[in-house]
């Protein structure tokens, strides 16, 4: 997901060209997303798919089906009550019954069909309040799925795309239950309503019927070819879709602002969006053509049925076989018969478009499920205790990757120490913190915990004696406080409460710990601001470098007894940096800390450093050792040596506030 977010270094870049390469080898064998990543996910039917979606909107609402089983009498009712009153009518005014008797069967049968409009009126209301009801407890669970699925399970590539796809064309248009129910509901109305009528029309003319069923045959075969076409290429233009719509919203933010004016990118943007807009119109095109080969078949083979059996009425009444009466009423049958042929045809195609759609949301969410942990226990720490980690002829390669990205790496983390990953970009630094957090499991070897296997815990009781800091990090559009804290108890040591609270005081010190306690100080409504400019009244946005403090001051105030800190100083200025790591030795009390950093003179405050490269551990010590040994971390610590050889001069000379100007 970060790809899509930014912010991720030339490690993680790439592993995303690697996913990438494996998806171009995909369109080479001609496989469409789905199909290639529907791997390991096995395909359903389309009636198991069918009968799957009515049980779960059942579960979750029986009476938004039942309310679409009464409307099948209620329509079918409604149906005939059109075709039989007029007949009732010309019965008897050709039989000039009287005028008490015409009144009395328009008001009965009337009133009957008055009734009947009534109850589909609030049957309909009603399905659309229940039916959106149940597309938001749906949004909530997928979202809710998402967010508690493995990271290996989101960090994939298309991940975003596919979420995307799933919940603005399924669940948020909260149109998809209505639409689906709608097609089923007509699919059996209409095979109700057809075979009453099949009796009444099979004593008139067998070979009518006969020619009514073959135009609605022809009918649904076309329908179900242009079906399968759009099944198939479906995901070419909803990729479309999700590259304009990302590019609309990434472009018009308050931080892509400044690049688009100062580079002056709106011609070139709009090229970019036109070029995608283009390509998608170009599958508009083919989709309205289908739709007018649907319309254009339908209305020639109603148009034959509708000629033949007009003849054939006509004959019969002329021949005396037929009164007026009798016209109406079977003209009003074969017409209904007919356009119960055609909404059987037109909601097997809905419905079988609706149980691809189906499909979809049942791998989606298959892939996000298959969590591979049954059986685990829930790994639980004695409070204040502070495990031992060893990474044991551990190894890591990528899905699709060609070659390990860690290679049989045999280590130790002692409780309480402090280690610095090393390295050049795409040594694996970062592949490294995602197994020690548990975002992935080796591909050989093994983690132990106190000498037990990690995966004989649960991944999410692990994780939760973690906090971090990464490059990436975000603030929610919400208070400073609320993004400090993030729902944690007042208990064991962790930090809560609102303003005037005993929490306060512990959020003071975490603030002064970042560096923060100023920058809040000045906030007219203090830890109470909104964040996010744009997103509320009032709200701010900080820098670059107070952001990371933030991240910094909330890992910290998870107080768990691991502690990553990916690049924790990335956006601060060399002088603010050492500054901060003057302070790192309260930082890392009582807590076992992996460092990683490309600033070097920072790593000596860490009990050992470990220099990363190809996958590898190939420098090991504490930075006077490694310095000593002469190797490639003092190579690469004497190329930085004379930067921060400035920096110091520059502190000497009191001019510290001149190095960066905020």
């Amino acid at each position: 997901m970060t790809k899509y977010c930014g912010g991720y270094d030339t490690e993680e870049k790439e592993q995303d060209f690697e996913r990438e390469d494996v998806m171009a080898e995909r369109k080479k064998e001609k496989k469409s997303p789905e199909e290639a990543d529907s791997k390991g996910s096995r395909s359903h039917g389309t009636v198991e798919n069918l009968w799957y979606w009515l049980k779960t909107l059942y579960r979750e609402s029986p009476g938004f089906v039942w309310l679409y089983a009464a409307g099948i009498g209620v329509g079918v009712g409604t149906s005939f009550l059109g075709v039989y009153m007029p007949s009732v009518l010309v019965a008897d005014i050709t039989a000039q019954a009287g005028l008490e008797r015409i009144l009395g069967n328009l008001a009965f049968l009337g009133g009957g069909l008055a009734c009947l409009y009534l109850t589909e009126t609030w049957i309909g209301n009603t399905k659309q309040i229940l039916g959106k009801r149940i597309a938001v407890k749906q949004e909530e669970e997928v979202v809710k799925l998402s967010l508690e699925a493995s990271y290996d399970r989101v960090e994939r590539a298309e991940f975003p795309e596919e979420f995307w796809r799933l919940t603005e064309r399924h669940f948020w248009s909260r149109e998809y239950n209505t639409v689906f129910m709608d097609a089923f509901a007509a699919l059996a109305t209409a095979l109700t309503g057809m075979v009453l009528y099949v009796g009444m029309l099979s004593g008139l003319s067998l070979w009518i019927l006969l020619l009514v069923l073959a135009g609605t045959g022809v009918d649904h075969v076309v329908g179900l070819q242009c079906n399968k076409w759009d099944t198939k290429n479906r995901h070419k233009w909803l990729k479309l879709d999700y590259r304009m719509n990302y590019l609309s919203r990434r472009t018009s933010t308050y931080e892509a602002s400044k690049d688009v004016h100062l580079y002056h990118m709106p011609p070139w943007l709009e090229k970019l969006f036109n070029r995608d807009l283009k390509e998608r119109l170009h599958h508009t095109v083919r989709q309205q053509g289908n739709y007018f080969l649907i319309g254009a078949v339908n209305g020639a083979t109603r148009m034959v049925w509708e000629v033949a059996a007009y003849l054939y009425l006509v004959y019969l009444v002329c021949e005396g076989q037929l009164d007026a009466a009798g016209f109406v009423f079977y003209f009003g049958i074969v017409t209904g018969f007919a356009s119960w042929c055609a909404s059987i045809v037109s909601s097997m195609r809905k419905l079988h478009l609706e149980a691809s759609y189906v499909e979809e949301a049942r791998k989606f969410q298959e892939r996000l499920c298959r969590s591979g942990e049954e059986g685990r226990e829930e790994l639980v720490l004695p409070p204040g205790h502070i495990p031992e980690i060893t990474f044991s002829n551990v190894s890591f390669q990528y899905e699709g990757a060609n070659e390990p990205t860690l290679k049989n790496l045999d280590l130790t983390m002692r409780p309480g120490e402090n280690i610095a990953l090393v390295g050049l970009n795409g040594a694996g630094k970062t592949t490294f913190i995602k197994l020690l957090c548990g975002f992935y499991e080796p591909t050989q070897g093994s983690i132990l915990i106190d000498g037990r296997d990690r995966r004989q815990y649960t991944r999410e009781s692990w994780i939760k004696y973690f906090s971090g800091v990464f490059q990436d990090g975000w603030l929610f559009p919400l208070s400073l406080r609320e993004n400090l804290v993030m729902g944690q108890e007042a208990e064991k040591g962790n930090i809560s409460g609102g303003a005037g609270s005993k929490g306060d005081d512990a959020l003071g010190e975490l603030l002064k710990m970042a560096d923060l306690e100023e920058k809040i100080g000045k906030l007219p409504e203090g830890l109470e601001t909104m964040f996010g400019l744009g997103s509320n009244s009032g709200a701010v946005d900080f820098s670059g470098g107070e952001m990371q403090k933030m991240m910094l001051a909330r890992a910290l105030g998870k107080n768990a007894p691991l502690l990553v800190l990916d690049e924790p100083t990335a956006a601060l200025d060399p002088l603010m940096e050492s500054e901060l790591y003057e302070r790192y030795g309260r930082f890392s009390e009582n807590k076992t800390t992996v460092f990683i950093s490309h600033r070097l003179a920072s790593t000596r405050f860490c009990d050992r450093i470990l220099l990363m490269e190809k996958g590898e551990v190939a420098e090991s010590g504490t930075h006077q050792e490694l310095l000593d040994r002469n190797g490639k971390y003092a190579w690469m610590y004497q190329l930085q040596s004379r930067y921060y050889q400035k920096i110091e001069a520059q502190k000497e000379a009191g001019l510290e506030g001149e190095a960066v100007e905020e």
